[in-house]
């Protein structure tokens, strides 16, 4: 007798700005992700403070997250300091996996933007795709 496999968890199906707009869930995003997520992503959502808004940019839809992440000098990027440079890498990856663990809960409905603001709520620490393949695409949205 064959056991049952375990049923994926069921999907949100709130549009964007409903999900920024409901209270409780952020709550639920957070639960999932330590349930089902992977250690990188259960790792990258610990820095999410709470859904900020939701925005129409460009042509995507954006979700905003505050978080506890760092504001990176770009200034310093720019004159070549490669600690701050890694710092901004390092971010740009923990957003994909988040973005990843998005989609894995919520039921997509079109390719959308998270963007993680940092704990200053000013600048944007991460921008990245919501979509299935996100980390392996590198968070691109193409």
């Amino acid at each position: 007798m064959k056991s049952a496999r375990p049923r994926p968890p069921k999907k949100v199906t709130l549009s964007l700005a409903e999900i920024a707009d409901t209270p409780g869930t952020f709550e639920q995003f957070e639960e999932f992700v330590a349930k089902h997520g992977t250690a990188e992503q259960k790792k990258a959502v610990k820095h999410l403070k709470g859904w900020r808004g939701y925005k129409r940019k460009l042509v995507r839809p954006a979700l905003e997250a505050s978080s506890d992440y760092p504001t990176i000098d770009y200034e310093a990027i720019d004159g070549g300091d490669q600690a701050e440079e890694y710092e901004m890498l390092d971010l740009e990856k923990q957003g994909q996996y988040i973005a990843e663990a998005f989609a894995a809960w919520w039921e997509i409905d079109e390719t959308a933007v998270l963007q993680i603001y940092d704990r200053g709520g000013e600048y944007a620490a991460s921008t990245a795709c919501i979509r299935p393949d996100t980390v392996k695409k590198e968070g691109a949205c193409f």
